[in-house]
């Protein structure tokens, strides 16, 4: 009976402590800061022939539909002025991104397009096949199937390990993760010749409520953290994680005791990833009157921002009733009321980026929104309008979002040919922003 007893109480013991195991991953500082120095706000090494632009690509949320979408855009950016020997993707100097958008901002620094002899175990491929299939790979389902694990189940139960930490390993074990040695990919791994990657979300600490966490170097210094050693599929899912669907992602705060931070979508403070833009532009000092820069830093700006925003939500003016079946229950205008708020902070948001570039570097800007409300075909444009934000995306709505592709990034595009323009040293003189 005494054998039992203690058994109990060892057994009892050891899940009381288990409840904090899986809580976080970020680890203390180390001085290894510098392994990760591709995650800041701030740019130390130029990328493409135009060194002088410093080149932004701002990728926004929205599940699936923005990965898939974002994903195409960039390989189209890729081939788009490829005959008069422009790559407008290795001009790319930063990425900032939200949720979905995550997905392929992050397969891309740390992916490479042709692997050297050494990278050939390391790196993953940045090509149109490989991507194209990643982007639209069910995760959804993958997501699910990886609860049944027996040692998922017991973590689950047992643990702070939660849904997010799930859909975390299966994301990694799908785009970051070095198939040849199965190890998940950390900041530390990030290809040096790739962009900086700004990976943003939303916190949710009552003492930090509702403010901009972005994974970045500067923000866990902050922490007393080490981000080179941060899985970068847990970075992604923090910045996915949204409300209903998955858990908070949560961060020790080393620099003090039993302090920590919960993460989530990126989307509820920015879905569009401009803010960070901001940011990324007052971190890096452009040749305009009232800034003395060094002759080794940028004299112009261009800032592409890759929207997946469909419309929606509210009530058709038609129904005289407002109420749907479901309404006489739960009514379902909870969502219309955060949908209304999210619309919002994103017009405020594209005025403000709007503005910033207008009155603060004029003609030697250009700011490039590419969504689909650009699309002239209506047909393509209300198919595209009624993908949902989700983890899966259907094979017809990949079909859409590839002829919207092939509609929208092409050499006619007003914007793009003033960007390659500012490239080649001239001025945007239209105002096609």
């Amino acid at each position: 009976m005494k054998y039992y007893l203690v058994t109990g109480l060892l057994l009892g013991l050891i899940l009381l402590s288990g409840c904090s195991w899986y809580s976080h991953t970020n680890i203390k500082g180390t001085t290894r800061d510098e392994v990760a120095k591709k995650a800041s706000l701030k740019i130390s090494q130029p990328r493409g022939k135009s060194e002088k632009t410093l080149f932004i690509l701002a990728l926004s949320g929205g599940g699936s539909r923005a990965a898939y979408w974002s994903g195409n855009v960039m390989l189209a950016l890729e081939k788009v002025f490829e005959a008069q020997g422009w790559n407008l993707l290795h001009e790319v100097d930063a990425i900032s991104s939200v949720s979905g958008g995550s997905l392929p901002a992050a397969y891309y620094a740390i992916s490479t397009d042709v692997p050297t002899e050494d990278e050939q175990s390391m790196r993953r491929i940045w090509n149109n096949e490989t991507v194209r299939e990643l982007m639209r790979r069910d995760y959804r389902s993958k997501w699910i199937g990886n609860w049944f694990w027996p040692n998922n189940i017991a973590k689950y139960w047992f643990t702070a390990y939660d849904r997010s930490d799930i859909m975390a390993q299966t994301l990694a074990d799908n785009l970051y993760d070095q198939s040849f040695m199965n190890r998940d990919l950390r900041f530390r791994d990030l290809n040096p010749k790739r962009p900086n990657l700004i990976i943003n979300a939303t916190n949710g600490t009552s003492d930090h409520f509702g403010e901009l966490f972005s994974f970045t170097n500067e923000q866990f210094n902050i922490l007393n953290s080490d981000l080179g050693d941060y899985e970068i599929a847990r970075a992604v899912m923090a910045s996915a994680a949204f409300p209903g669907g998955f858990n908070y992602m949560t961060l020790k705060d080393h620099s003090e005791k039993n302090h920590y931070l919960h993460v989530f979508d990126g989307g509820n403070y920015d879905n569009l990833g401009l803010r960070t833009t901001i940011d990324i532009l007052k971190n890096n000092c452009i040749k305009i009157p009232e800034n003395n820069c060094n002759s080794n830093q940028f004299d112009r700006v261009v800032v592409i921002l890759v929207d997946s925003y469909i419309s929606g939500g509210g009530i058709d003016h038609n129904e005289y009733d407002g109420r749907s079946a479901m309404a006489y229950g739960v009514d379902l205008n909870l969502l219309d009321s955060f949908d209304a708020l999210l619309f919002v902070n994103r017009e405020q948001t594209l005025e403000e980026l709007a503005d910033f570039m207008r009155h603060k570097y004029g003609s030697r800007g250009v700011f490039c929104h590419i969504s689909f409300d650009d699309v002239k075909d209506r047909s393509l444009q209300q198919q595209l309008q009624t993908i949902k934000t989700d983890f899966n995306i259907t094979p017809e709505n990949a079909d859409a979002i590839d002829a919207a592709t092939a509609q929208l990034i092409v050499q006619d595009n007003l914007c793009l040919q003033q960007i390659k323009l500012l490239l080649e040293g001239g001025d945007n003189t239209n105002d096609a922003n």
